[in-house]
């Protein structure tokens, strides 16, 4: 692909990147074109241009749509990419521990998301991670038990708990069934370099 024709590309992916952020924030206020062209001084049918990715418009132009929507030019470019990124189950870094599961779904190096899965008679341990860590723990399914220290926590179903992650606990099924459960773990200095960044 000639250097042209790359340019070409990005105009048109910027072009459609800021008529779809545009019409989202607009929308966003319940706005109509004539309530944006009041507030802003562009007018209705250079906006509809703009949202129909029709036209580009002038750094001026935006200045004037931002300030009234009160939000930073940088929000109207934003691509797909740069708003988030999806995580697919089967791509997961999965860990087993007996006949259950952890998986990690997301970690971006200060923060992770996992999914557990935990059978009765088994436990997961944990050695703690960084000094400062913590872990938000959301029980989805069955009662789970957290050992921590000198203290336990039985957490049921639909309940949450925060948790020191720097030190060593212990996960375990509080019952006679299977306990699911999801867990933020929040890196407030350094990340756990046993586990990989999945998305930045």
């Amino acid at each position: 692909m000639t250097l042209e024709a790359e340019i070409v590309d990005i105009v048109e992916e910027v072009g459609q990147t800021l008529a779809a952020n545009l019409r989202a924030a607009r929308g966003l206020r319940g706005w109509r074109l004539d309530d944006l062209a009041a507030a802003s001084g562009v007018s209705r049918g250079m906006i509809h241009q703009i949202e129909t990715a029709r036209t580009h418009p002038s750094v001026a132009t935006l200045a004037r749509l931002c300030h009234a929507l009160k939000i930073p030019i940088s929000e109207l470019v934003e691509t797909p990419t740069q708003l988030g990124a999806l995580a697919r189950r089967a791509d997961a870094l999965v860990s087993r521990h007996g006949r259950s599961t952890t998986a990690l779904l997301v970690g971006d190096g200060r923060h992770e998301l996992w999914e557990h899965t935990l059978h009765p008679g088994d436990a997961i341990h944990d050695t703690g991670h960084p000094a400062g860590t913590k872990e938000l723990i959301h029980v989805t399914e069955g009662v789970l038990q957290v050992d921590i220290g000198g203290a336990t926590f039985v957490v049921p179903a639909l309940d949450a708990l925060s948790l020191r992650g720097d030190r060593p606990h212990t996960y375990r099924a509080a019952e006679d069934r299977t306990a699911r459960y999801t867990v933020v773990v929040i890196y407030i200095g350094a990340h756990d370099g046993r586990y990989p960044r999945t998305a930045q």
